[in-house]
């Protein structure tokens, strides 16, 4: 870290966040922006990146604390990923490491996506989706056709991803009990799916993770419709929430807010990194 280069660049460095595979975090507040940012150190000599700054971590750490999360906050945040990944989606950009580790909550508990490591611009020959063959991503939340080192697509892998992030949310659990690469993969590809007795989970729920934990790609289900499922219109999907008010949840890893952060607002700690870093749970692919 050069905190002379940062401070050249308007930038000062405040507290360290996290450190992983990929490089370290930390916080620092920007005089041109008059608030509190996140820095991620790729390369020293080359890339810094400057990422908004999620001051609650990521979900991981906040199922890890609080436990799972009630449905109607479950939902309030899954509906959000839903609508970030579609984004992405929409613009043949597929992210192939969805997880909770790379979900951060920003200050209003809105849920921002995070570590593009591995995410990849698609290609279409013949008026279909290239098929990827790069088998990437995190075992315990990997689709079966990557464990399995099948060409696949990564949309359709990453629908499965987030039934497992959804799973998590529900049960502080994850379906899947990744030790075993191969016991798992016999057991996704007969479509288990075990769900504890505690915490009760509604038949909705369980129904629309079935459908995202699908090993057969041709029937796994689609954004849309996860949006359009009976759990995600269930009434008041989130003015029920206990959460703060919604605001748009963001897919890119950075854009100053419109609030400003003082200087000297006080920084929490946080146990996976903003914007990279390995699984705890489990290594990756």
């Amino acid at each position: 870290m050069n905190k002379v280069l940062m401070e050249s660049r308007g930038y000062t460095f405040k507290s360290n966040l996290g450190e992983g595979m990929f490089g370290k975090v930390m916080s620092a507040y920007s005089t041109r922006l008059k608030r509190s940012v996140a820095i991620k150190v790729i390369d020293k000599k080359k890339v810094y990146v400057v990422m908004e700054l999620c001051r609650n971590g990521d979900v991981l750490k906040h199922i890890n604390a609080k436990g799972p999360l009630p449905e109607q906050a479950a939902r309030r945040l899954f509906t959000q990923l839903c609508d970030a990944v579609q984004y992405l989606h929409n613009s043949d950009v597929v992210h192939r490491d969805l997880k909770c580790e790379n979900l951060l909550l920003d200050k209003h508990h809105n849920l921002k996506v995070c570590d593009f490591g591995f995410s990849k611009r698609l290609t279409h020959a013949h008026g279909h989706v290239v098929l990827s063959e790069t088998f990437c991503g995190t075992s315990t939340y990997a689709a079966p056709e990557i464990s399995r080192n099948v060409p696949y697509d990564p949309k359709v892998s990453d629908v499965w991803s987030m039934g497992v992030v959804l799973y998590m949310m529900l049960h502080a659990s994850m379906p899947y009990d990744a030790t075993n690469v191969r016991k798992m993969v016999r057991i996704q590809i007969q479509h288990i799916v075990n769900f504890p007795e505690a915490p009760s989970v509604s038949p909705e729920a369980k129904d629309l993770i079935r459908t995202m934990l699908n090993p057969g790609v041709e029937q796994r289900t689609t954004i849309s419709n996860i949006l359009q499922s009976s759990w995600m219109l269930l009434q008041g999907r989130v003015e029920d929430s206990t959460e703060a008010p919604t605001q748009k949840a963001g897919s890119e890893q950075g854009g100053p807010s419109e609030e400003k952060d003082t200087e000297d607002e006080k920084l929490p700690k946080v146990n996976s990194e903003p914007g990279g870093g390995p699984s705890s749970s489990a290594p990756r692919l």
